[in-house]
C-alpha cells in the first residue's frame, strides 16, 4: 500500500489494526485489498504506534468498494469496550452512564489527536459532542466515534432500546448510508452543524452500569491520566498547549484570559480566534479542564472542598458548588461520599 505523508493528526494503531480484523471477520480478502506486506509492516509494529489518521482513512476508503456497509459504521457495530483497553475498562468500571462518557472524553486522546470530546448536560439533554483539535475534519472518524458511543452506552446499560439524536458535520450522505445512520441511532440525524454530536435524554446518564467492579476505577484513572500527560507533553496542538497552560495555573489558582495568552506567547485576540476555529472558547475550555482535574482531586481525601474551589480559581465556594453540580448533576460532598460508598478509598471524609 502506497505510504501516506505523515500528519500532525494521529490515531492509536488500534484503528488500524481493528479495521482489519474488522473486514477479515466479514470475509473480505484484506491481504488482496491492502497487501500482504503491509499488513506485516502493522502487525510488527509497537502497539503503542501512533499513525497519521490520513493512513487509516485511506485504508477505509480502500476497503470502501469491497464491503457491502459503510466501513467506519460496520467497524463501530465491531468494536466492544474492551477492545479500547483501559479506556473501555474504565466505563465499564463507572456506576452510571453520565461517568462513563466522562471517563471517555477525559481520556479520548489516547486513542486520536484529531478530536476532543466534550460530555455535558446541554438544555436537558446529555451530549457528547466532538470538536476538532486542528484544520483536519474526518467524517468517517465522526461516524465511527459516535456509533461506537452510540453501541457502547447500550450494552453497558443493558438497555437495547436507547435512541440518540445526533449532529453531524459533514453533508448528508447517499440514502444508503442515511438509512443505515437512521438505524444505528433511532433518533433524529441532522447535518451541515456547528460540529458532530450525540444527543440524549437527560434520564440516560443516571443508567446504571453493572458490567464491572467499581473500586478498579482509581488504578485505570492513574495509568489513563499518566498516559495523557505524556501525550499531551509531546503535542503540537495548539488545544493541547493552551491546555498544558491552564492544567498549570490551576494548580495555583489564578486563571485569566489575559494570563493565558501571555504565557501561550499570543494576543488574547489571537488566542480566541484559534480556539474558535477548534469549535472552543476560552470558558468552555476552562471549564472542561476545571472538571477533569476535579474529579482527580476527589480521588485525594487529604484535599477538603474548599481546597478544590481555591485550586480551581473559584471565586466562591457556591460557584464551585454550582458548577460541580452542572458537571455531574451531584454536589461534591456526595459526590464523595458515593466514592467512598463503592469502596474506591478507604480514608477517613474531608470536607
Amino acid at each position: 500500500m502506497q505510504a501516506v505523508q505523515a500528519s500532525l493528526c494521529t490515531v492509536h494503531l488500534g484503528y488500524l489494526l481493528m479495521l482489519v480484523d474488522c473486514l477479515r471477520q466479514d470475509g473480505l480478502d484484506v491481504d488482496t485489498i491492502f497487501g500482504s506486506a503491509y499488513l506485516q509492516e502493522l502487525a510488527a509494529l509497537d502497539p503503542n504506534t501512533r499513525r497519521p489518521i490520513e493512513e487509516w482513512e485511506a485504508l477505509v476508503d480502500k476497503a470502501q468498494p469491497h464491503a457491502e456497509r459503510d466501513v467506519a459504521l460496520r467497524m463501530a457495530e465491531f468494536v466492544k469496550p474492551w477492545d479500547t483497553g483501559p479506556i473501555g475498562f474504565i466505563t465499564m468500571a463507572s456506576r452510571n452512564l453520565r461517568e462513563a462518557a466522562e471517563s471517555l472524553a477525559q481520556f479520548y486522546n489516547l486513542l486520536n489527536d484529531v478530536y476532543t470530546l466534550l460530555a455535558e448536560l446541554v438544555d436537558e439533554r446529555f451530549e457528547i459532542a466532538m470538536l476538532p483539535l486542528s484544520a483536519h475534519h474526518s467524517p468517517a472518524l465522526e461516524r465511527l466515534t459516535l456509533a461506537t458511543i452510540c453501541w457502547h452506552g447500550r450494552w453497558l446499560s443493558r438497555r437495547a432500546d436507547l435512541q440518540f439524536d445526533v449532529d453531524f458535520a459533514f453533508p448528508e450522505p447517499p440514502p444508503s448510508q442515511l438509512a443505515v445512520l437512521k438505524k444505528i441511532f433511532g433518533g433524529q440525524i441532522r447535518f451541515d452543524a456547528a460540529r458532530s454530536a450525540l444527543l440524549g435524554p437527560a434520564e440516560y446518564e443516571i443508567l446504571q452500569v453493572s458490567r464491572g467492579d467499581h473500586g478498579v476505577q482509581e488504578t485505570l484513572r492513574a495509568q489513563l491520566m499518566a498516559e495523557m500527560s505524556s501525550l499531551q507533553d509531546a503535542s503540537t496542538s495548539f488545544v493541547h498547549k493552551v491546555e498544558r497552560i491552564i492544567k498549570t495555573r490551576l494548580e495555583t489558582g489564578h486563571v485569566s484570559l489575559e494570563d493565558i495568552a501571555e504565557d501561550a506567547g499570543v494576543s488574547v485576540r489571537t488566542l480566541q480566534t484559534r480556539l474558535e476555529e477548534s469549535g472552543l472558547n476560552f470558558r468552555a475550555l476552562l471549564d472542561r479542564m476545571r472538571h477533569a482535574q476535579v474529579l482527580l482531586y476527589m480521588g485525594d481525601l487529604d484535599l477538603s472542598l474548599i481546597d478544590m474551589a481555591h485550586m480551581l480559581g473559584f471565586a466562591t465556594q457556591s460557584s464551585f458548588h454550582h458548577a460541580f453540580k452542572r458537571w455531574t448533576g451531584m454536589t461534591p460532598g456526595a459526590y464523595r461520599k458515593q466514592r467512598l460508598k463503592a469502596g474506591i478509598s478507604n480514608k477517613g471524609l474531608v470536607l
